[in-house]
């Protein structure tokens, strides 16, 4: 019922302002015709699909340029929740607005969309290869059901790289820092012939590790990786063109440092492991690539577009789960994964003009995972665990959005998607509990060698014979909009969003596969956005509430095997974005999230006997109730036509909870990360036109790390303080 007061509340202040469109409209007429365009400042985004200037988007969306990611030192999409309201990291992806996933495996999903060139990245580590040659980077926040589907309960990243053109052009950076930072960066663009033209971008970052081992082992928390693309666009008459691109990337690196979680709460100045693996080095490889092709053609009544691709990865990781003081044995997990994915999406979209403007699509995706992960803990349980497994997933959807404008200033919308999901996952989990004998400290299990502990005592081990998931679902999205004035937009909406369900751990058969199920959130949301001030002025702001319904929940019980509890919560905040220009050559950009988030009755001390604990009223995790961010670039212009360019950043967020349940002792844990600021600083010469430019940075001045992913008591941690110079040249 409350939700009901909520979202009726929200639409009637969306109609009450759009009913005031008209006078405010003739109040302002004046100003906005002697406004001149904010095109320096604007960002044309295609997260509707189509094209919409960011201060006239109907949605929460944020969108960062490749020059400001580079400016502010993005060079994975981990990096963003630097700059981005509301965006923070979580154990699989990311957490918009509270809303997050702890499934990594393949038998889970991540709650955000991750879209490269409107192709979904569906796997969390594959997310997080380097971002470059990158044009924009757009973030929708909030359920997106209708048009991205599913899996993005959270949001939506949309990540769009430069795209080859008709003129020979290039760039080349290098930084280098503290750490013995190295990061490269390169594109060349080149007309092959008058309707073909090719672009080749690269990149190379390094960097030591930040968090060193007693023992002497390879230092953790580095970063070693390169990736590369190449991308070719046909031009096959006046309306259709055809883009070819390929990737590949790989990261050969040791792997986060996992760090006790009482000197990594407490910040003190030991951030090194005890032991890692004592004569074993930890690493983490990654080797991902695809091909993908995208067509448009202008039909003349409508535009078709057509993206497919192909995608596969293998992940290879050996880490240590805590810091152990014993110098013979350490928790450590070894984890062997195989992926591939197939997209194919096409869509059909009206044409600009007249008063109904539609899209209607339809959807495919598959994906097919096959890993070993073996989790050996000697120092709580002294037990071991081993999976064999694989798991296929196939979607199939439909959907459909359309536009009528009731009059010059006022819409309507409305859109539909239908989803179809299967899941099934095939193999065997043994578990080799109290008094199992550890693998010897040089030895590492073989691939598919689960017959390495035949003989072994056994006290549970689980088939998995395939059975499924299939879940099918409507979302829905019903909006109105309105213009207050020629450049301002009020907006009130409901929307669905949805998430797929997965499987748990235990005996399964194929009639009980032991699934858990989809995460359902209706957000009722209104936001009113746009230039003012003769263009010098750009704000957004949001206000929301989801019913959130079986929030996918990730624990592991101390007798084995991975549980996903479905738990009921509440979301509600607001957030106002925006910048302003006071003088030609001075910006300030300024970010503020006010978020509470709640859970309802939800027990997850069950895995342990404990049914009395519950987390009712307590917050999501990662959802801090207050964050703001504000930065200021100060151009100096210099008679030759260069100028001097320095920046300042400021984020703070309040305190927020992060939880381990995945524990070492048996009992989940919640632990407190504590408020923090974190200033980035930069200062630049930059040549007549950008020609080229040098610029000296700092990142973190505070020198704070913060919590990260905590298993088995364990914490990552975000990166210290970098410092720094790099330069670049264009051509």
């Amino acid at each position: 019922m409350k939700a009901f007061r909520f979202g009726a509340s929200v639409i009637a202040v969306g109609i009450a302002l759009l009913q005031t469109a008209p006078v405010m409209a003739q109040a302002t007429t004046g100003q906005a015709e002697g406004a001149g365009p904010a095109s320096a400042d604007e960002i044309v985004v295609t997260a509707l699909r189509r094209n919409d200037s960011l201060s006239k988007a109907p949605v929460a969306i944020s969108a960062v340029s490749g020059a400001q990611l580079t400016s502010q030192g993005v060079t994975q999409a981990k990096d963003l929740t630097n700059v981005l309201p509301n965006v923070e990291n979580s154990v699989a992806g990311f957490a918009i607005r509270g809303v997050s996933s702890a499934d990594f495996l393949p038998k889970g999903d991540p709650a955000t969309a991750f879209n490269v060139n409107g192709v979904y990245i569906a796997r969390p580590a594959e997310q997080q290869l380097a971002m470059f040659d990158v044009d924009r980077v757009e973030v929708l926040r909030g359920p997106q059901g209708t048009l991205y589907g599913r899996n993005a309960t959270a949001g939506v990243v949309n990540v769009i790289s430069v795209q080859p053109t008709d003129r020979f052009e290039g760039n080349f950076s290098a930084e280098y820092g503290n750490w013995n930072t190295v990061r490269l960066n390169g594109a060349i663009n080149a007309p092959l012939s008058e309707n073909v033209a090719l672009r080749l971008a690269g990149t190379f970052n390094r960097h030591d590790g930040y968090t060193k081992t007693r023992d002497g082992t390879r230092a953790l928390d580095d970063q070693n990786n390169f990736g590369l693309r190449g991308s070719l666009k046909f031009n096959l008459g006046a309306s259709t063109d055809f883009v070819l691109t390929a990737d590949y990337a790989k990261q050969d690196e040791a792997g986060p440092a996992f760090i006790a979680a009482s000197r990594a709460v407490a910040q003190n100045d030991d951030h090194s492991l005890r032991y890692a693996l004592p004569g074993i080095d930890n690493h983490y490889f990654l080797e991902a690539g695809g091909i993908s092709g995208e067509l448009n053609s202008d039909l003349g009544f409508a535009k078709l577009t057509y993206v497919g691709s192909y995608r596969k990865s293998k992940l290879d990781v050996l880490n240590t789960k805590n810091d152990a003081t014993l110098t013979s044995q350490s928790d450590r997990a070894y984890s062997l994964h195989r992926h591939d994915q197939t997209t194919q999406e096409v869509r059909l979209s009206s044409n600009a003009g007249g008063p109904f403007q539609w899209v209607a699509g339809a959807y495919y995706f598959h994906e097919y995972e096959t890993y070993q992960d073996y989790l050996n803990l000697c120092c709580f349980f002294n037990a071991l665990f081993a999976y064999d497994q694989y798991v296929r997933a196939t979607t199939y959807a439909g959907f459909g959005n359309a536009t009528y404008s009731l009059t010059n200033n006022l819409r309507l919308t409305g859109g539909l998607r239908w989803t179809h999901d299967t899941k099934e996952r095939i193999g065997k989990a043994p578990a080799f509990f109290y008094g199992a004998p550890q693998l010897p400290l040089n030895q590492l299990p073989a691939t598919n060698n689960t017959s390495l502990f035949v003989g072994q005592p056994i006290n549970s081990i689980a088939y998995y014979p395939g059975g499924g998931a299939p879940a099918s679902k409507l979302t829905w999205k019903a909006q109105i909009e309105g213009d207050l004035s020629r450049d301002v937009i009020a907006y009130a909406k409901v929307e669905t969003g949805y998430k797929a369900g997965g499987f748990n751990d235990g005996v399964a058969t194929a009639a009980n596969p032991i699934v858990y199920q989809p995460e359902l959130i209706t957000d009722y949301e209104a936001g009113v956005k746009g230039t003012v001030l003769d263009g010098r002025l750009y704000f957004s702001l949001n206000l929301f509430h989801y019913d959130y319904k079986n929030h996918q929940v990730s624990a592991v019980s101390p007798f084995g095997g991975a549980t996903t509890f479905n738990a009921p919560a509440k979301v509600t905040g607001a957030e106002l974005e925006g910048w302003i220009k006071p003088a030609r050559n001075t910006r300030i950009s300024y970010s503020v999230a006010v978020l509470d988030t709640k859970y309802g009755h939800f027990f997850p001390g069950a895995l342990t006997g404990n049914t009395t604990t519950d987390f009712v009223d307590q917050p999501l995790d990662v959802s801090p109730k207050f964050s703001a961010r504000v930065a200021l670039n100060q151009d100096i212009p210099l008679a030759s036509g260069a100028r001097i360019s320095g920046n300042v950043a400021v984020k703070y967020s309040s305190s927020y909870k992060v939880t381990d349940y995945i524990p070492s002792g048996g009992a989940i844990v919640r632990y407190n990360q504590k408020e923090y600021t974190r200033t980035e600083v930069s200062l630049g010469y930059f040549a007549p036109g950008d020609a080229y430019y040098i610029q000296a940075f700092g990142r973190n001045l505070e020198n704070k790390r913060r919590l990260g992913v905590v298993e088995l008591g364990g914490f990552t941690l975000s990166e210290p303080s970098q410092y720094g110079v790099r330069a670049g040249v264009k051509f």
